[in-house]
This record gives structure tokens, sequence and C-alpha cells, in this order.
């Protein structure tokens, strides 16, 4: 893709003022702060039975996903209401001096060792995962998930999972994009080969993945798996 060439210099000016906005998080953030994100990614869908963030916390496939932030291979990278580096409060920054509130989140996840050696033994049906994570991440809400649940866009075991959402009020900035370059940036500098994730049909999310390389590789349910090679 060459999205950086024949841009206007404002639409120049306001890339870089969103890029300005992202920063990769370390491996202390607390669980809590995914939360918000990860409702999006299983709530995407207004014709869905929701799954309350009470429930999400003590499900073990919801889990999977930001559970003990900071295992080897987590990788995640937040968009700010402003840049937090200039200490420009925004509109909803309601405390002088605080840092801006994240209005946008992409992260990656490996599956653990012991989660993939169980799966590589087990029969066909015992591995059926069912649906979705992205900026539409979603998720079958009646699946029932066992012990070997490796993520609903599993591929390989040195392949990342995705997870994207952007806060409603944020969306159609191009910041799902921006975070979707940025956290694959960071997972081929980090060595990986690629990274995977899974859209439910019907999410408009995946238009934003085939148009940065991301294939279809599988099924899974309801919906896509879909992985990008980073070259």
């Amino acid at each position: 893709m060459n999205e950086g060439q024949n841009l206007d210099p404002a639409e120049a000016e306001r890339r870089s003022a969103l890029r300005s906005r992202i920063r990769p998080l370390g491996a202390d953030t607390p669980d809590e702060l995914f939360l918000p994100f990860l409702d999006l990614c299983f709530n995407w869908s207004m014709d869905k039975p929701r799954v309350e963030v009470d429930e999400l916390v003590e499900r073990d496939d919801a889990a999977f996903y930001f559970k003990d932030w900071g295992r080897n291979g987590d990788i995640a990278v937040a968009a700010y209401a402003s840049d937090p580096n200039t200490g420009d409060a925004a509109e909803n920054d309601s405390v002088a001096g605080s840092e801006p509130e994240i209005v946008g989140l992409a992260w990656l996840r490996l599956a653990e060792f012991d989660a993939v050696m169980d799966r590589s033994t087990a029969a066909p049906e015992d591995t059926a995962d069912t649906e979705a994570s992205d900026d539409g991440n979603a998720t079958d809400t009646t699946a029932e998930v066992g012990p070997r649940f490796t993520g609903y866009g599993w591929v390989a075991a040195d392949i990342p999972e995705l997870s994207l959402a952007v806060l409603p009020d944020h969306q159609s900035q191009g910041i799902g994009g921006m975070l979707l370059d940025v956290v694959c940036t960071l997972a081929k500098m980090s060595g990986f080969p690629a990274v995977s994730l899974s859209v439910e049909d019907g999410n408009g999310a995946a238009r934003l993945y085939h148009d940065r390389d991301f294939v279809a590789v599988g099924r899974n349910g309801d919906a896509d798996i879909l992985v990008r090679r980073l070259k």
C-alpha cells in the first residue's frame, strides 16, 4: 500500500497529528484498561444478546485476551484523545495534568504453550472454537470454551492474535487503521512472521483488514480467520 503518497498537506498534517497520539503500552498495563475495548470486541453487533463486562471478566474465552497482561509476546498500542507529550488536555480529560483518555486500542497475544500443546493432541472436534475478535472483534456468546482455548483467531503457535477496538465517539477518524499499522510494525520488529484475527460475518471492520493485506485462511463458526504476513 502507498497510503502516504500523494496526500494533500492538510491530510498529511492530520495523519501526523493522529500518529503522535499513538503510543505502545508496557507490560505493567493493568488488566482493567482492556475491559472497555474488550466489551466493544464482544458486543460489536446490536443484533446479538449483550455480554456484560462483569460476565466477560469471568469467562475463560474473554480472559484469554487480557488476563495477566505482560506475558511473553504481548504487544499493545493505544490511541489517546490528545498527544500525551504535549500536556494539552482533551475535553473529556477532567483532571488537569492527567494522562489523556485512551480512545482506541490494538493488542496482540500468543496462545499459551500448554494450551497449544493440548490442542495439538486433541481430537478435531475438541478444538472447534467458534468465533471472533477485532475492531469489531466478535464472539459467539453462547460458546462453551474448554481449557484448550487458544483464541478465536488462532492459526499457529508463533502467530499472535490481534484484537482492536475504538470507542464509538472516535470511530471513522482513521484511528483503527493507524493502530493496526503500528501494532503490525511492532509485531514485525519482534520477529513474528504474521498476525491473525477472527472477524464475524456482517462485521464491517472486515474491510479495514482486507484493505491492509489480511487474507482469509479458514473459517471458525460464522467467522473468517484472517492472516497478514509480515514481510
